[in-house]
């Protein structure tokens, strides 16, 4: 028997090799694995209605969880994210009630990214850990909006919002388009620009970076800022789909975005992974909260399970990590 080139026999380690490295596309397989149980064990899956529902209202997490996973990559988090959410709806809903729909969706982005731009500051400038800095703002802007709305923030229906949450172009929720259309713009941004590899190289390792001229401060704000922006973005499609405002409108946010990074494979310590695998994170995440509602688990429950997967996957990676 003719011996098998050495090139070729070594063919299935490298793309058993390649397919274990590529978390991204571990996280779409098991979104695909998750969907085919959901439409075999649950009812209403298997409706073209119930995909364009689920990628609709997936787009809101997803579009936070983009920029969550520069600030991660970076070796950083921001826990200011459900803050930001709530901050963007209702400060378009209060300025849009008295100066229209778009001075109220520029301040409201304005308002976003001024947070964003404050944890780049605290967390380069005043070195304070991220998780602290994003912690304290997240709460001081909390406690602003109750202060600035007393408590009743207002409802408002902006008609590029309300297009922007429900609208369709060939029959795919527009939400769901723009999300795509701002990943591509942070792939771009992550693994091909010179930003990009700046902050990869801040995620292996800040002295090393630090040493080799990467430009923390300048890196950590376009992180920052991008994140809050994202966020801010994420509350005003929020605010067209339902049309009110709530002060608590984010709060599923801060740990369901981070919880799309982790679930798409990258790395909670930084310097490693990819943005296609937030969005499979986010996909999932919506899908495995919409499937343990559909068995009429309560939502105490749904917490729970969504937790210890999030827990199992941190000691997974970390494990990779060290080894």
């Amino acid at each position: 028997m003719t011996a098998l080139p050495r090139t070729a026999a070594s063919l299935p380690r490298r793309l058993t090799g390649t397919l274990k490295e590529n978390r991204a596309a571990w996280a779409f397989g098991v979104l695909v694995v998750t969907w085919l149980a959901a439409i075999l064990f649950a009812k209403g899956f298997d409706s073209v209605s119930s995909f364009r529902y689920l990628v609709q209202t997936a787009a809101f997490l997803g579009i936070v969880g983009v920029g969550q996973t520069l600030v991660v990559m970076m070796s950083g988090i921001d826990l200011s994210v459900s803050g930001v959410v709530a901050l963007s709806a209702v400060v378009c809903a209060q300025v849009a009630s008295g100066s229209g729909g778009t001075a109220g969706i520029a301040v409201a982005l304005a308002a976003s990214v001024l947070v964003g731009l404050a944890n780049a500051a605290g967390v380069t400038w005043l070195r304070v850990p991220p998780m602290v800095m994003t912690l304290a703002t997240g709460t001081i802007v909390a406690g602003a909006l109750l202060v600035y709305t007393d408590g009743s923030p207002k409802s408002a229906k902006v008609a590029l919002l309300g297009s922007l949450a429900n609208d369709r172009v060939l029959g795919v929720p527009l939400a769901f388009v723009l999300w795509i259309g701002i990943t591509a713009v942070a792939a771009w941004l992550l693994h091909a620009s010179r930003i990009g590899r700046y902050v990869f190289a801040l995620g292996n390792g800040e002295r090393a970076s630090r040493a080799s001229g990467v430009p923390l401060a300048r890196t950590a704000f376009i992180a920052y800022g991008t994140c809050a922006l994202l966020a801010g973005v994420s509350g005003l499609v929020l605010l067209g789909f339902t049309s009110t405002s709530s002060l608590t409108m984010g709060n599923p946010y801060q740990l369901l975005s981070i919880a799309s990074v982790v679930l798409g494979g990258t790395s909670i310590l930084g310097g490693r992974g990819h943005v296609l695998g937030t969005v499979a994170g986010a996909l999932l995440l919506t899908l495995l909260t919409a499937l343990l509602a559909s068995w009429n688990m309560s939502e105490g429950v749904r917490q729970i399970v969504l937790g210890l997967l999030i827990i199992g996957l941190l000691l997974a990676y970390a494990r990779e990590r060290r080894s």
